[in-house]
């Protein structure tokens, strides 16, 4: 009886304000095998390999009959326990995207051919459990839950930006636009995948291995923006390279922005959703923000000269 009168009562309540939204319900999170039991890629891995591979890469790693080998197993068990709390994890991502509605995630478990992690599209992400073992071993480390949370978020972030840019579509005319969107991809993503021993001590300060990060690769990022400034798509592949690709360490334009985002949310925890909000072009003001004096002039020198270049590349109109 008393449940029925809840009931009721929660029934008035919604008709007397018919447009109160509704809370969203709470994303799900599914894991799926990219393998079947006697080893053969599943369709799903096999489109995600046509995806990444070129055709002969892709048909090297195709036919392989390639059943888990037990430490793969225990990734794919230890990704399996981790799972039943992502679900909670997915809602404050999205919260620095407004305006997306809830999606189910679904997490694809391969065993060749790909990255550790890696997202596929706007709803997929994968791990490469082969690839997992090869970087950090057995699965049993004590840092392994944190690991693959940082790679959860870091991936999801990815899903909900491909969501963001087909409703805030960014337009690449040329190398530099290149390199602003995915400083802003991976910038942010890679503000996710960073280690507690990134993160400012309880004093405030910088940690001294953000500090040394910074003072290494800073001048990179200037340097390499400068000379895409009006570089031709060909010559600008080597310095697009090792922008968010290769060693951690050395990603010159991932990793600065994560850095600065982390400087600036430590501050203000509205700071990544308004890098989000700004899009690809509020690099040049989160750069401008964090380097020292004579870098941040030497950048702002940088995009005039992209702009002038953006400019004489520009088709002139028909007439």
């Amino acid at each position: 009886m008393r449940r029925s009168a809840c009931l009721l009562a929660a029934a008035l309540s919604l008709s007397a304000a018919p447009l109160r939204s509704q809370a969203p319900s709470a994303p799900t999170v599914t894991v799926v095998s990219g393998s079947t039991a006697d080893g053969r890629a599943t369709d799903l891995w096999l489109a995600i390999l046509r995806r990444r591979l070129s055709p002969a890469a892709y048909d090297s790693v195709a036919p392989l009959v390639r059943p888990r080998l037990p430490e793969e197993q225990a990734w794919a068990a230890s990704i399996g326990a981790r799972a039943q709390a992502w679900p909670t994890e997915v809602a404050p991502l999205a919260r620095l995207f407004p305006g997306l509605p809830s999606r189910p995630v679904q997490v694809v478990l391969g065993n060749r051919g790909a990255e550790d992690a890696f997202t596929h599209d706007s709803l997929t992400i994968g791990f490469d459990l082969a690839a997992l073992v090869r970087a950090y071993g057995p699965a049993s480390g004590a840092d392994t839950p944190e690991r693959l949370d940082r790679f959860f978020r870091h991936e999801v972030v990815h899903t909900l930006q491909k969501r963001w840019l087909a409703r805030h579509p960014f337009p690449v005319g040329g190398p530099m636009d290149m390199a602003l969107l995915d400083i802003w991809l991976e910038g942010t993503g890679n503000y996710f995948s960073l280690s507690r021993r990134s993160y400012p001590g309880p004093d405030g300060n910088p940690a001294p291995l953000s500090a040394r990060t910074l003072a290494t690769l800073e001048p990179r990022f200037v340097g390499r923006m400068a000379a895409l400034a009006c570089a031709d798509p060909a010559g600008a592949l080597p310095l697009l390279a090792d922008l968010s690709a290769g060693p951690f360490d050395q990603k010159w334009g991932a990793l600065p922005a994560a850095l600065w985002l982390l400087a600036e949310q430590g501050a203000d925890s509205a700071a990544l959703r308004r890098f989000v909000a700004d899009g690809p072009t509020g690099v040049w003001q989160l750069a401008q923000r964090h380097l020292p004096a004579a870098l941040a002039d030497s950048l702002a020198r940088t995009r005039e000269r992209a702009a002038a270049c953006s400019v004489t590349r520009r088709p002139a109109p028909p007439g």
